[in-house]
């Protein structure tokens, strides 16, 4: 009876264990946004620019990204994404935050079939067609 009360603790003790330690392997931080900021040292100069912003949904799935140039938006993307994580829709911004163009994707069964670029006029600029062989 001893023994088996014994086995019994040994056994919870190590199944606590390794739930612990897949709770905590799981236990990746969500992150919402990350900005970069590069510092330049120019002799007696110390400059801090903003290098790029990117920001994220609960699912980590990349919403905007924007990237600088001399501290100056260089390039800026939207990103909408379909309730499988795939991303349906990409905007791009010229510096001064008006749509330049935009991308609609088709997914079907998980993967993409169809691409369309568009000017900020609603004006198809290109088609992309995606075919697949499968086994």
């Amino acid at each position: 009876m001893k023994s088996a009360k014994i086995l019994l603790l040994v056994l919870l003790a190590t199944l606590t264990a390794g739930t612990c330690l897949a709770q905590n392997e799981d236990k990746k931080p969500r992150i919402k946004s990350i900005i970069v900021l590069e510092e330049k040292n120019d002799v007696m100069i110390k400059k801090e620019m903003k290098e790029s912003e990117t920001y994220y949904d609960e699912k980590g799935n990349i919403l905007e990204e924007i990237s600088y140039k001399d501290g100056k938006v260089d390039k800026h993307f939207r990103y909408k994404y379909d309730a499988g994580g795939n991303k349906i829709l990409e905007e791009e911004f010229d510096p001064s935050g008006r749509l330049k163009e935009y991308s609609e994707y088709r997914i079907e069964n998980g993967l993409r079939v169809e691409k369309k670029v568009f000017d900020a006029n609603k004006k198809l600029k290109s088609r992309k067609i995606y075919q697949y062989t499968t086994f």
